[in-house]
Formats: C-alpha cells, structure tokens, sequence
C-alpha cells in the first residue's frame, strides 16, 4: 500500500512539473504605453525604430525586426482604433494595433517579415495565436482580409482574419517548429490590394504557447460534379471543391481521376478543367494539403458515356441498357411532357418530382397518391394526402376525414395524437390500451426539481406530525393516494420528484439521527472516563483503608 502511494505521488509531481514547463508568452501592441494585466506591452512605432521584447519568465523575445519592414506612410502604430468588447483576446489587448499597408508594401514578401519570436526551444513545437482589428474610418482602411503567415523551421502558410469590427476572430497556428536557432518569422500582410482585397494589414496580440495542440484536419468536398454523374465524352469538365481548415490554411487541392494526378490549384475556388476525358467510370478525388501537411481527401463515382449510341422511338431489339437508354449524359434534369405541359422532372441526382420541377425527395409530389386494397375493391383504398405545411395524411378515400388509419384503430389523428390498441386518444399525444416494453424512458419533468430539500430554508416535518398525516390518510403527503391513482394514473416524472423528495426528506432524518447518536455516544464516552476515574479512585480509598487497617491491628 505504502508503495502504490509513492508511485501515485511520484506521478502527480511529474505532471505538476510537466504543467509547470508549458511556457506562454502573452504580447499586446501600442503606439502609446498600455499596460493589461498578464500582457507584455510593446509600444511605439515600428516603422520609425526597431521595438524589442522579452519575457523575463520565458525568455521569450519579439522584435520589429527593422524599420523598412513597416510601411505606415506617417507610421505604423495606433491606439484606440481596435472594435470594443473584444473576446478572441482581452478587449484591452484588441482595442490598439501595430499595423502596414498599402496595395504594394503591404503584400507577403518572404524577404520582410514583421516580427521575429527567438529564444525557444529547437527540440519544441509551438501555438501561435494572433488578431487584429480595426473599428474606425472603414471604408478608407480594408483590413479584410489580414494574412497572417508563420515560418520556422518551415514556411507553414497563412490564415486570413476579417479584421472589420472584429472581436471574437483571429489566427491560431498549432504545432509550429522554430528554426534550428530557434527563431519563427510572423509576417502581417494585406491580400490582393484591389477592391476586394485589403489595404492595411494590423497586429493588436501576440500569444506563444510552448507545447503540442490537436491541430484540426482539412476539410473538403466536391461541388461538381455530384455523386454519380453521368458525363458526356469530348466535352469539358469542370472539377470544383471547397476546402478549409478551423485554425488553420489550405496550402493546395489536387485533383485525380482514380490514382492518376489531373492537376492542381492553389487559390479560392479549387477547380480544374477535366479535358476530353475518354469513356468509362472513374472515381475523382480531391485532396486538401494544409499547411503543415495533414491531408484529407474527398471522392466521388462519375461515369463518361459515349456520344456514339442512340434510342429508336420505334422500338429497340439487342439492347444493352448500360449503354443504350433515355434520357441525358449530363447534370441537368430530364422533363416529362403531355399537353406541352410538364408533369414529372427527373433531376440530375434522381429525385422524381410529380407536379414540380425541383424534388427534394426520390419520390416528390405535390398532389395526392392513392394506395389501392384488394384488386377491385374501391372500400379498401386509401390515399396519402399532404396539406400545405408539408404534414402528410392517410385518409379513408370516401371520407377524405383528417386521421391516418389502420384497420379499425386511429394512430394518427388530425390533432397529432397517436393512439394504439383503441380509436379514442383522449386528447393524449400518446394513447396505449395495452403493455409497452421500452430499452430507455427519458421523462421530462416541468415540474421543479426537489433539491430545494437541501436549501438552509427548507422547513422539514417533524416526526410526530409525519406519523399523524400517515395514521389519518394511510399514504405520505405529497404521494399520489391509492384511490387518486386509480381514478387519475401516475404522472411518471412528477411522481419521481415526490419520491426523491421524500428520499431527500429521509436523507436529512438521517443526518439528523447521525447527530444525535454522534452526541450521544460522546456524551456515554464522556460518562464512562467519569466512572473509570471514579472507580480508580474508589480503589485507592480501599487500599488506604486495608493499610490503616493494618496499622491499627498492629498497634493492638
């Protein structure tokens, strides 16, 4: 035992040690001194003067780098401009920004990065988490998007953060290697510099986390074509996916035909054109790489058909209906027609749709359908009816009456109550004439849950007055009496409250009858240590007693 407790010692003072080596760096940005609490303030303007930190905990250290790094026109620093109430960091931290810009300066130059982080550990990896924001003269600053890029011991891509009014938005880089003399590069770049780009790119924090994180997984999926496509040969196919990542950057997608690589983007939106691609099936893939090189990879079954088969209108003999069909070999829906009037669409995905052009279902319509019974027996048809909500009824054909019908039970009725084994719910959701076996029953009660017993306020019966209310009324108060439940049926979730009142009631006797035998038993022990010293006495006095004895029948 006394060694299992040791272990267990040794083991919760590793992992004290271990929370204790996780080192975090915490930086806010300022033109003026702005001190927040847990935050190293680094104010001024870059681009006049390097600006340099270090963090006397960690040894972490962030510098400017060099003035020419910045372009802030009349200066690259700013307080007060950030939106209010800030939550990705302290609204404090949010409210000031370093910052550069303009269409040409502030664009990603692999030559100028805008901050570099030294003093880590070669043998660590990193999380990295930055933001800026910018709540004032909008319309003549772009700040979406900023483009943040990370690169240490390898360039590990961007991330781009809306930086309109933005409180609760920013960059986060997870498991991020220094180079081999510990240094990582943070570049703050505006996108694009048109009209839907940015011009101003800015910094309010930086956050350094030694140690490694859960880095997400990308996310892809195609937008065309669809699952199972039918395509047609000697034509262009367009390939598109979307690809993201949370907390993270989408270095490239690549697509393929089966194993063989078609080609490759890297810019929003993901696509390629599938040039003339010769009949068959194949199965595309597209391949999200993010920027530290986790991969996912989406597929989908597509089939080229040939343009050289057609359908006789007058018949077919020998037909191969892999090949030979009607309908169309691409990703537009095929129309049915009488009276020039369409009445079914079959979409490019399968759905049939009666009486409109846009199923939702394999099976859509917007009429009714009838569900004959016996052959030739009209007094056992039904039909599916659907009102204008989209609720579906199985009425009775030559009453039409609002209620889903089974035999000679009502289970469904037209004010949603479900009836079973009898033809009157009455007025319950749910109506059984008969036993029901369930695996799982979860009940929830509108009632109040009676923890309120363990309130300091809570006034509990006393004994004597319980024994009164059970000896007049045969049953505990607040429990349902024999007769109650005969005529009215047991209310499950409110009946499980009253008995977890009363076991919370029963409880607190107990505690109470703990007490008093507690006291009583000090009170025997207190007793008992009386009548020991008592008879130790009494044995005294008797010695004393013999001994005079003694001494007086000696002197006789």
């Amino acid at each position: 035992m006394k060694r299992a407790l040791l272990i267990l010692l040794v083991m919760c003072l590793s992992g004290v040690s271990y929370l204790q080596a996780q080192k975090t760096t915490n930086i806010n940005f300022s033109q003026n001194t702005k001190l927040v609490a847990g935050w190293i303030n680094m104010h001024g303007d870059p681009a006049a003067a390097v600006v340099s930190a270090t963090d006397p905990v960690t040894g972490y250290s962030v510098s400017s780098i060099a003035a020419v790094n910045w372009y802030g026109g009349s200066g690259a620093s700013s307080d007060g401009g950030g939106a209010d109430n800030g939550t990705f960091f302290p609204a404090a931290v949010m409210k000031n920004h370093w910052f550069q810009g303009s269409a040409f300066y502030g664009l990603y130059n692999a030559a100028t990065p805008q901050l570099l982080i030294s003093g880590l550990n070669v043998d660590s990896v990193y999380t990295l988490r930055m933001t800026g924001s910018l709540a004032t003269l909008i319309g003549l600053f772009h700040v979406n998007p900023i483009r943040y890029t990370v690169a240490g011991a390898i360039l590990y891509g961007y991330i781009d953060v809306n930086g309109e009014y933005n409180t609760a938005d920013g960059a986060v880089f997870h498991n991020v290697a220094p180079d081999a003399t510990g240094k990582i590069k943070i570049y703050v770049n505006t996108f694009d510099g048109s009209a839907a780009g940015s011009n101003v790119a800015s910094i309010s924090g930086l956050q350094i986390i030694e140690g490694r994180t859960a880095a997400p997984a990308p996310v892809v999926a195609f937008t065309n074509p669809v699952n199972n496509d039918v395509l047609p040969e000697d034509g262009y196919i367009v390939l598109n996916a979307t690809a993201t990542e949370t907390g993270g950057s989408i270095r490239r997608v690549e697509f393929y035909a089966d194993t063989t690589k078609l080609g490759v983007d890297s810019v929003v939106p993901y696509s390629f054109t599938w040039l003339s691609p010769d009949p068959g099936r194949y199965v595309l893939k597209a391949r999200a790489i993010d920027g530290v090189g986790n991969t996912t990879t989406a597929s989908i079954n597509v089939s080229v058909e040939s343009l050289s088969s057609f359908w006789s209108m007058t018949g077919n003999i020998a037909m191969n209906p892999d090949s030979n069909f009607i309908g169309n070999v691409d990703s537009v829906r095929l129309a049915f027609r009488t009276k020039n009037i369409e009445r079914m669409s079959l979409s490019a995905i399968g759905n049939l749709g009666i009486g409109t052009i846009a199923p939702t279902a394999q099976l859509h319509t917007t009429g009714t359908v009838r569900l004959a019974g016996l052959t030739n027996d009209s007094t056992k048809s039904r039909v599916l009816v659907s009102d204008t909500s989209g609720k579906l009824f199985y009425r009775n054909v030559s009453s039409l009456s609002g209620r889903w019908q089974y035999a000679n039970g009502v289970l469904y009725d037209s004010s949603d109550n479900i009836a079973i084994g009898t033809n009157n719910p009455q007025g319950y959701k749910l109506a059984v004439n008969g036993t029901a076996i369930f695996t799982k029953v979860k009940v929830k009660t509108a009632g109040t849950w009676p923890d309120y017993v363990f309130k300091k306020d809570y006034v509990l019966p006393d004994l004597a007055t319980l024994e009164q209310y059970v000896t007049l009324h045969r049953h505990l108060p607040g429990i349902a009496s024999e007769s109650e439940v005969a005529r009215d049926g047991i209310d499950v979730g409110d009946h499980q409250a009253a008995l977890l009142k009363k076991v919370e009631e029963l409880t607190l006797y107990l505690i109470e009858e703990n007490k008093r035998l507690k006291e009583q038993n000090a009170r025997v022990e207190q007793q008992n240590a009386v009548l020991t010293k008592q008879q130790e006495l009494i044995e005294k006095l008797q010695q004393q007693v013999e001994a005079l004895q003694k001494i007086v029948g000696q002197g006789k």
